[in-house]
């Protein structure tokens, strides 16, 4: 066995496997039907305050184990103590596993499913993972290598990609083979060697796609990631999207201008493009949070953590109710005990009728640099591996 995880992910790039698009899979929408949900601990205090956190997924947690069966992945160190905090409840499963950061959307595995007769199988997709882009200044080692350890807990066939650069927050799929994503992350700032028609035909071979739609930006002042779509915009249903929209955007009245830019590029785009069947989008607009900023008391318990993004006081958050999860039965919005808070759980009920619509207060995982979209994957529902 390879005596390092870097000639470890060497020796798994070496072994040849088919495209998932030759086999005939797909990756299903997340308001597709889901066997789990898998989410992250806190754990990084270079990251997080830890404790308060903790309480935002255990919330999280406890909401979706309502209706269907969630996965807690947790250091080593905290197993004993995640297993105690939730054996109450017989759908949620904690899973041990060594992770740098645990923003799951981005390291643990891109799930994939074909219909087959009354079978539906389950194959996932690791990519390569580098920090963000940022390879030199966070550490990542572990992170990397988590969606190869996720596959093989579920037994199941994996597609490597480690030669492509990329994470789960950055592109939403329709399921019926369009996927939306931002220039100013994957052509930007993850692959400066590859070109747009590349990162397509990639994506399209790995995905089953047909379609892609190019954003040209994430939310404002997304440092972290550069512009992850899935804080900006997603699909909400076939030919739905949900687009942040800040408060009178397009008019002169709009006070977030950093805001309004990237919306209204966006806007441009979906107005103007179809998904793969070439229908229309239909464009909903949810509204973007007030202007939230690092206060110092946060920065001054937010302990400097080598390998982790620096924070400073009085820097924007990259704040967005858009960075929801979408689950079986049940829809969890991030809320900031902000005007806007009501509104957008409104709009999701009014979206989703016939799902139960949860605001979860989300700040302490804003703070972290994502938010809890960010620190969950969907696992499709499925019959056999």
């Amino acid at each position: 066995m390879p005596k390092t995880r870097k000639n470890y992910i060497k020796h798994c790039i070496n072994i040849d496997v088919k495209t998932p698009i030759k086999d005939g899979f797909r990756m299903p929408a997340e308001f597709e039907r889901q066997e789990a949900t898998w989410l992250g601990w806190p754990s990084n205090p270079g990251t997080f305050r830890i404790n308060p956190a903790q309480a935002v997924i255990e919330k999280v947690a406890r909401i979706i184990a309502k209706y269907q069966k969630v996965h807690i992945v947790v250091q080593p160190s905290t197993w004993e103590y995640a297993y105690e905090l939730f054996k109450d409840c017989k759908n949620i499963f904690v899973t041990e596993l060594n992770t740098d950061d645990n923003w799951l959307r981005d390291i643990a595995p891109t799930f994939l499913t074909k219909n087959e007769g009354k079978n539906i199988y389950l194959r996932s997709i690791g990519w390569k993972f580098n920090g963000w882009g940022n390879p030199k200044e966070i550490k990542h080692d572990m992170d990397a290598l988590a969606a190869l350890k996720i596959t093989n807990t579920l037994a199941i066939p994996f597609y490597k990609k480690f030669d492509f650069v990329c994470e789960g927050g950055s592109f939403s799929v329709d399921g019926q083979g369009t996927l939306m994503t931002t220039e100013e992350c994957l052509l930007k700032h993850r692959n400066p060697t590859l070109t747009k028609n590349q990162i397509n035909n990639i994506l399209s071979n790995y995905l089953n796609l047909s379609k892609i739609i190019w954003l040209p930006y994430g939310v404002a002042n997304d440092t972290d990631t550069t512009g992850h779509v899935d804080n900006m915009c997603v699909f909400v249903g076939v030919g739905k999207v949900l687009l942040t929209w800040p408060k009178d955007c397009g008019t002169s009245k709009c006070l977030d201008k950093e805001q309004e830019k990237r919306s209204l590029a966006a806007l441009r785009v979906l107005e103007n493009t179809t998904d793969a069947k070439g229908n229309k989008l239909t464009v909903y607009k949810m509204p973007h949070p007030p202007i939230l900023r690092y206060t110092k008391d946060e920065i001054n318990t937010l302990p400097f953590t080598k390998g982790s993004f620096v924070r400073e006081p009085n820097v924007r958050l990259a704040a967005s109710h858009v960075n929801l999860i979408i689950t079986n039965n049940a829809i969890v919005v991030p809320i900031f005990n902000c005007p806007t808070d009501s509104e957008a759980i409104k709009l999701m009920s009014q979206i989703f009728p016939e799902r139960k619509v949860y605001g979860v207060y989300a700040r302490e995982i804003v703070i972290g640099g994502g938010n809890i979209h960010c620190m969950s994957q969907q696992q499709p529902y499925s019959t056999t591996a």
